[in-house]
């Protein structure tokens, strides 16, 4: 395994091994305030953020599988290391409870805003193209496409307008311009094309191998959209989505990396 592979895995797995850490920092400091305070449906705001947590640490796991099945040919060595870091970046969702609970401030409120709405994008184009290359793309120009569209998501999220409505970050709503609207509806547009897609690979190459793993990518796009409620229930069918997802692909990449 080139030298390079090897650090592109170490950054990724670091950056979600901390962010994984203070995230559960985060959920038990909150428990103990909120316990402490005997507030009552506690319960059910640690519910709306552990399914994440849950998440991030399924990425984690099936990254370092992948890390020892690697081969340098393989296009998911490149993809799957970058998306799991988005998807983990997701989880700056928590920060504006966090601040509401503990009134510890840890970021600016348009720092939230940018990170949440920079990773919700990224993610789901990278979802795209875990979907593209089931009809075989050029590594090479793969990587180019992947930089200019993720240099468009960072841009859409650093030019979109703010409109929070204040610098309090307790009162802090990520989706709350008046484009969020526009957001939300690229975002559902981008995972139905990456599901039709998968739906159209696997019409083409009916073996099972190619049908576990469409059907495993499709779970776990489901599972991270369903991630960005802030309710109960989508937060719970979310981490179930997302970790049969993993549970599927790390069971199809067997013979793959």
């Amino acid at each position: 395994m080139p030298q390079k592979k090897k650090k592109q895995f170490s950054i990724s797995l670091l950056l979600q091994l901390f962010i994984s850490v203070a995230y559960s920092i985060m959920l038990v400091h909150m428990t103990i305030v909120l316990l402490q305070r005997r507030t009552v449906g506690w319960f059910i705001n640690m519910m709306v953020y552990l399914p994440q947590l849950v998440i991030i640490i399924a990425s984690i796991v099936f990254l370092f599988i992948l890390r020892l099945r690697h081969r340098t040919h393989s296009i998911d060595s490149t993809l799957l290391p970058m998306l799991f870091t988005f998807i983990a970046l997701e989880a700056t969702m928590i920060v504006p409870l966090y601040t509401e609970v503990t009134g510890i401030a840890i970021m600016a409120p348009n720092a939230v805003v940018i990170i949440e709405r920079f990773a919700i994008i990224a993610a789901a184009v990278v979802f795209v193209f875990t979907s593209i290359q089931f009809y075989g793309t050029n590594l090479s120009r793969l990587k180019l496409y992947l930089s200019i569209t993720i240099g468009a998501a960072l841009y859409l999220a650093l030019a979109m307008p703010m409109n929070t409505g204040t610098t309090d970050l307790t009162q802090l709503k990520v989706f709350s311009s008046s484009y969020d609207a526009l957001l939300l509806a690229a975002i559902c547009c981008i995972y139905l094309v990456s599901i039709a897609t998968y739906i159209a690979a696997v019409a083409k190459d009916r073996s099972t191998h190619s049908l576990s793993r469409a059907g495993a990518f499709i779970l776990m796009m489901l599972g991270n959209f369903f991630s960005m409620s802030n309710t109960v229930i989508p937060s719970v069918v979310s981490a179930v989505l997302y970790l049969s997802g993993i549970i599927m692909l790390s069971m199809t990449s067997k013979n793959t990396f």
